[in-house]
């Protein structure tokens, strides 16, 4: 089986039953929270590589989000001309760094999520300048 052998074997089970990557949306979120947990999945923007590194990229592009008030959660985001439906949110972190340095200093508010056109992308809004920036792509 080669290198990939963990990824070849993993099933997503949940009680006795295997759940479905495809449907519906709530197996969905719960295959993508467990694959979370395993040592080959991280997250886009932690890519020792700021280009394509096989798995997901970096990217820094400003871009506009909806953001749903009563749920506090991004609903869509819009890269270029495209518009992203965001189906669920699979994680959401805090980055503050060099909080001492006001050069440096860096305060987001970070979301990875799903959408119906491809996915997990990281979103961020930065605190610091009101803006929300697309961080990472995983393919």
């Amino acid at each position: 089986m080669g290198r990939n052998v963990a990824i070849k074997r993993y099933r997503p089970i949940l009680g006795a039953r295997t759940l479905d990557l495809f449907e519906p949306v709530e197996e969905r979120r719960l295959v993508v929270l467990d694959l979370l947990g395993t040592t080959w999945i991280f997250r886009a923007s932690e890519l020792d590589y700021p280009g394509d590194a096989g798995v997901g990229r970096r990217v820094r592009e400003a871009i506009f989000v909806n953001w749903e008030v009563n749920e506090r959660r991004p609903v869509t985001f819009v890269r270029g001309r495209r518009t992203y439906h965001v189906d669920s949110i699979v994680q959401s972190w805090a980055v503050e760094y060099a909080w001492w340095d006001p050069v440096q200093h860096i305060s987001r508010r970070c979301w990875r999520v799903l959408t119906r056109e491809g996915g997990p992308y990281d979103l961020a809004f930065d605190r610091l300048n009101g803006r929300w920036l697309l961080l990472g792509i995983q393919d």
